[in-house]
């Protein structure tokens, strides 16, 4: 697989990550562009996490750690937009970034090394039935249909990472961690401080 590759960028406050899934709403010129040229089998796009703090108009208004996705999923929405579900695939990273006639923002990114599976000890356990609750409870999570790992600490802190609301710093500063450890130590803290509250 080549390493370098270019990719359109659909910069949004929610992020996914590989593993993981995301329903999106297409309405914009440049990101209907965007979806049709993915969809035709022509340049990819990736997730990036928008910067708040950043004016919108600068060109890196966003984080430098995005992730690779594919189209799973086409849905006509009762106002007339296009739905799409995308799946995470890779992790990637933004090295030089280029804005288009129409806005849409480009990228030359390079391949970030995924989290290496990680079991869970007993009393990591409570991060499992945690998230299980989570997505039962939510129906727009259920739709998402995810094939749970329950033994794989690295998928589970990744889904736990695209629900958690936390400060966007934080959450990519775990993210750009070699593996999940420093996000399972966050997590079991978070939980545990949950369950005392």
């Amino acid at each position: 697989m080549k390493q370098e590759q270019e990719f359109a960028l659909f910069p949004l406050t929610a992020h996914v990550l590989p593993g993981g899934k995301l329903p999106l709403r297409i309405f914009e010129p440049r990101y209907v562009r965007m979806v049709r040229d993915a969809a035709a089998g022509g340049r990819p796009f990736c997730m990036c996490m928008l910067d708040v703090k950043a004016k919108p108009q600068t060109m890196m208004n966003m984080y430098p750690l995005a992730t690779e996705v594919a189209i799973v999923d086409f849905d006509q929405l009762p106002d007339g937009m296009l739905g799409i579900t995308v799946q995470g695939l890779r992790k990637r990273r933004l090295d030089r970034v280029w804005v288009e006639q129409d806005g849409l923002k480009v990228a030359e990114t390079s391949i970030v090394p995924e989290w290496p599976k990680q079991g869970l000890s007993l009393t990591q356990h409570k991060i499992v039935e945690q998230l299980h609750r989570l997505y039962q409870d939510n129906e727009s999570l259920q739709g998402l249909q995810l094939d749970f790992h329950d033994n794989d600490a690295s998928w589970l802190c990744q889904r736990w990472l695209e629900l958690l609301p936390m400060d966007p710093n934080d959450k990519q500063l775990l993210i750009e961690q070699p593996d999940c450890t420093a996000a399972l130590a966050f997590l079991e803290q978070a939980i545990r401080t949950t369950g005392e509250s």
